[in-house]
Parts: structure tokens; C-alpha cells; sequence
């Protein structure tokens, strides 16, 4: 069986307990590594669809796991029962399904100990939304594969609001919004795919900046654009300074 890196990096982050539910399970191979590696002893396999469900339960008797694999037809989490699963992973789906996914499953996602997340899309979204209902990142990792980079992380609930704990003050907002944008371990820990990532983005968004600014004429719509882009280039300025003062 061969994992993608971006998949491979999701299971590092597992930390091993007795069940984990995979919730957009696609193949089954995330669980199927869970088990094989000793992380987890079971895991629900869970997916919306059951084209990806049949998929999973013929690469589950492939290795031999049915009776540590169990597959199971859910809209998200609507088909876990509470103390099933200790922990439960979200990857390869948008942040804003994500998101919804979360808020439709507060309950159980406030008793796991551990939620593995990979959003594919809006990650600043996907912190945001956990900084504001109690739920702690503690670990990040990110990947660059084909192109595209991936950012993940490991979440647990915490009774500390971390909005609340932020002072007031412009300077107080932007590191939110810094923090909540590019990850605040993957800054802290001067990630050196991130870096790669920062780089990357700090050109795409000058060559978007120049060719508005260099126009004769601009709009004010293209004018608010153009600050908008200072904004964000200005929050890369900032995170890179950590990569090059360290």
C-alpha cells in the first residue's frame, strides 16, 4: 500500500489510542495504515457516499482488517455514537465542509481527545473557527505535494476561549490574523515547507499588485484590492522575518 505524503503526514499526527473515526474515509488506506502501524487498535471507516465506502471495504479484506475496520454510510458524524471513537479525522475536504462538519458534531467534537484535520481550502477559516468554539491546536505539520501545499494539524478541546485571552490593540489582531492564516506552530517552529509556501505566495500576490497599480486608470473596487494586497504581503513580510532572524 502506498500513501501519499500529504496521507502519510495525517497519520503521524494520530496520536495512538484504542479507536479513531475517519471521517471522508475515500480508499480506507489511512485507516488501514492506523492499524497496520499499532496507532490504533479499531478504527471506523465512515464516508457519505458508498462508492468510497465499497472502495474501503474491499481494501479492508484486501489486509485482512474486518474486524478492525468497521465502514459505516454518515454524513459526517451523524452516524457516530457518543464514546465510540476517542478521536476522529477530517482530511481532504474543503474547510468550509469541514467546518460545517464540525458544527453540526459539536458535542461529539468537544468530548474527543484528539481531531486530526487536513483542510484542503480556507485554512485561516478552519483556525479561526477553532480559536473561537474552544478547541486548542497543539501540533501542525504542512506538506508541498504536486504542487500544492497541504497544511494539517492536531486539535483538542480546551476550556480557554484563546479569542478571549487575545489583548485588544491593532498589533493584537494582526498576530491573530497572522496566526490564524498560516498556523501558529507551523510559525513557531519555522516550518520549512511553509517558508517554501510564504515565498511562493509573496510572488503571486506582487505580480497580482503590480499588474493592478500599473494601470493608467483604477477603479476604487481595484483600489480596495490593491490594499487588501498590501495587507496580506505585509502579514507575509512579518512571518518571514521570523524565518531569517532566527
Amino acid at each position: 500500500m502506498l500513501l501519499s505524503d500529504r496521507m502519510r503526514a495525517v497519520v503521524g499526527l494520530v496520536e495512538p489510542c484504542a479507536c479513531m473515526a475517519d471521517i471522508g474515509c475515500d480508499h480506507g488506506y489511512v485507516a488501514i495504515e492506523l492499524v497496520r502501524r499499532g496507532i490504533c487498535g479499531r478504527v471506523i471507516a465512515m464516508d457519505i457516499n458508498q462508492g468510497p465506502l465499497r472502495r474501503a471495504g474491499d481494501n479492508i479484506r484486501q489486509y485482512g482488517m474486518q474486524d478492525a475496520i468497521q465502514t459505516r454510510l454518515s454524513d459526517g458524524m451523524e452516524a457516530l455514537c457518543a464514546g465510540e471513537a476517542e478521536g476522529i479525522i477530517c482530511a481532504g475536504m474543503g474547510g468550509r465542509l469541514m467546518i460545517s462538519i464540525l458544527e453540526r458534531g459539536q458535542a461529539l467534537a468537544g468530548s474527543m481527545r484528539q481531531l486530526i484535520l487536513q483542510p484542503q481550502s480556507e485554512p485561516g477559516e478552519v483556525r479561526a473557527y477553532l480559536r473561537s468554539h474552544g478547541l486548542r491546536i497543539e501540533r501542525e505539520d504542512m506538506v508541498c505535494e504536486d504542487g500544492k501545499y497541504y497544511p494539517m494539524l492536531r486539535v483538542r478541546p480546551s476550556a480557554v476561549n484563546q479569542e478571549d485571552a487575545v489583548r485588544d490593540g491593532r498589533d493584537a489582531l494582526r498576530e491573530m490574523r497572522i496566526q490564524d492564516t498560516y498556523g501558529p506552530y507551523l510559525l513557531e517552529n519555522a516550518h520549512p515547507v511553509l517558508k517554501r509556501y510564504l515565498l511562493w505566495e509573496k510572488e503571486n500576490l506582487e505580480n497580482i499588485r503590480g499588474n493592478l497599480a500599473g494601470r493608467e486608470s483604477i477603479t476604487a473596487r481595484q483600489q480596495s484590492r490593491v490594499a487588501e494586497l498590501d495587507e496580506k504581503l505585509g502579514d507575509i513580510s512579518v512571518c518571514l522575518k521570523r524565518y531569517f532572524t532566527l
